[in-house]
């Protein structure tokens, strides 16, 4: 009977994991200064004849897909940080959130 061996460099999933973590804080930085955009192209409409309010609802449309893509960054540094975690006290049980799908 053969047996399977996992190995992993922790120090190469570790830095993922934090590459993972350092877009999911940039993304939700960015969704952030979009919002502050928004609201300010939102309040000019009325200035503007409705040019504002067009690039306004266009940016919102691209920070609405920004929050999920930041939830899911987050998602796999923590899945990253569980493995290595994992791995190290030898559990093999713990890939199974890996094939879960994002929550």
């Amino acid at each position: 009977m053969a047996s399977t061996v996992v190995e992993m460099d922790y120090d190469v999933v570790g830095a993922g994991s934090k590459a993972f973590k350092t877009v999911a804080d940039m993304l939700r930085n960015v969704a952030k200064t979009l919002e502050v955009l928004i609201n300010i192209l939102r309040a000019s409409a009325f200035l503007s004849g409705g040019t504002s309010l067009a690039l306004a609802n266009y940016l919102e449309n691209i920070k609405n897909k920004i929050n999920p893509l930041a939830k899911l960054c987050e998602e796999f540094s923590g899945d990253l940080a569980r493995a290595i975690t994992d791995h190290k006290r030898g559990d093999v049980q713990g890939k199974r959130y890996f094939g879960e799908g994002v929550r």
